[in-house]
């Protein structure tokens, strides 16, 4: 049985340093433990490297396809994973992020109180699988 009490490590792949900076800044002081990077690669080497109990990907960057970089993710069973999008979040882009594995579609320049809310529901929804199983 693991520790359930040890702070959430998330990371946060973003190409924009605005993005990166804020989130990081908001979430550790949410109380998680929070990494980032500035490009697809070195986002999936910190993933090889270790791991986090949530990723926040850029659904655009520039040096990396999201749905390569989703499928990758995929392969590697790592869960869950919130999409950020430069603009709203439609119905098609859940449909289709949710498809190749996203738990949640949240814009990346929402306010701080919908982030929030969309990576506390990817935790309680990873409890909640994992009482189920």
């Amino acid at each position: 049985m693991g520790n359930e009490s040890r702070t959430k490590s998330i990371l946060v792949i973003d190409d924009d340093e605005r993005v990166l900076t804020a989130l990081e800044c908001f979430l550790e002081n949410e109380g998680y433990e929070t990494t980032t990077a500035w490009s697809g690669r070195e986002g999936m080497d910190l993933l090889r490297s270790r791991k986090f109990d949530l990723v926040l990907l850029d659904d655009y960057l520039w040096d990396m396809d999201a749905k390569a970089i989703l499928q990758e993710i995929r392969r590697m069973a790592i869960q869950p994973l919130v999409m950020l999008t430069e603009s709203a979040p439609t119905a098609g882009d859940l449909k289709r992020y949710a498809e190749l594995g996203a738990h949640s579609l949240v814009g990346k320049w929402a306010s701080c109180d919908e982030i929030a809310v969309a990576v506390r529901e990817c935790f309680a929804r990873k409890a909640l699988e994992r009482v189920l199983v």
